[in-house]
């Protein structure tokens, strides 16, 4: 059995690491300000696409 070598160890180690704060950072939001953001952030690509399509057709 081959062991890991000090860099494959460090690598899977912060790939770890950082898989996990990206799921406590996810898990942590509550999901109603989740929810107003990402409803927020569709309104304004709306918004913008509409703008966009006004200029373009005057």
């Amino acid at each position: 059995m081959d062991a890991l070598t000090y860099s494959e160890l460090l690598t899977g180690l912060l790939a770890a690491l950082g898989t996990g704060m990206l799921l406590l950072t996810a898990t942590s939001r509550a999901p109603k300000a989740l929810h107003d953001e990402i409803a927020h952030r569709v309104e304004q690509s709306i918004a913008v696409l509409d703008d966009y399509q006004d200029e373009r057709w005057r």
